[in-house]
């Protein structure tokens, strides 16, 4: 039985890239077959006249560089997949799972905070890692609902806070806790191994985001 020539490889090869965008299933099926032709070859050669060493050892050599193309098509595909997924949150309003804020500069970026009743007057007090209230911002007439909160001209040291959100009720029921999470426009995106969208000036996981809008 004659030998896989460098031609039927090549063949493999070019096939094996242009299947970069099929499923990885499809790209495990091409490698088993080719292996297969390998052993069936193996199996049904000639005794009188064997496979020739150097030409076997051209053939796994030429699948070990097909192996290698595939890998670094699907490493490919993969980032491209990612980046392109990052790029879908540009510009998007997300909601994170924290109530957290970073202050640079005296600027908080954005809290939501859902209010189950209409608000006389909200505020929002910053907390830092000692348990102290360090600064507070207090905004006036507020609807009932999911409310943005702007944390600007903060006359606090650069860093992150807590925050602890209390409003008193438009129509005299009291003051009540409403529930809160930072929140703001995507800017930005980090791609790599651990991708980070960014975030008010931080950087995040898609993983901290529990919702998407369009913005206001």
């Amino acid at each position: 039985m004659s030998g896989i020539t460098s031609t039927g490889a090549s063949q493999f090869a070019n096939i094996s890239g242009s299947a970069g965008s099929q499923t990885k299933k499809k790209d495990n099926v091409g490698r088993d077959e080719f292996l297969q032709l390998l052993i069936t070859q193996l199996k049904n050669q000639d005794p009188e006249a064997p496979l020739d060493s150097k030409e076997f050892a051209v053939q796994l050599a030429q699948f070990t560089q097909v192996e290698k193309l595939i890998s670094i098509d699907e490493q490919l595909t993969k980032q491209s997949e990612n980046v392109s997924s990052m790029a879908g949150y540009l510009g998007q309003q997300v909601v994170l799972n924290s109530s957290d804020v970073l202050v640079k500069g005296g600027q908080g970026g954005q809290l939501q905070v859902d209010l189950g009743q209409d608000a006389q007057n909200v505020r929002v007090q910053l907390i830092d890692g000692t348990g102290k209230i360090v600064g507070e911002k207090v905004i006036d007439n507020l609807n009932k609902g999911k409310q943005l909160i702007t944390l600007d001209q903060l006359a606090v040291p650069d860093g992150e806070y807590q925050v602890k959100v209390s409003a008193t009720s438009r129509f005299g029921a009291g003051v009540f806790n409403p529930a809160t999470a930072v929140a703001g426009i995507v800017s930005g995106f980090i791609p790599g191994p651990d991708p980070k969208l960014i975030v008010g000036g931080r950087e995040i996981s898609v993983g901290e985001i529990r919702e998407v809008s369009l913005p206001a």
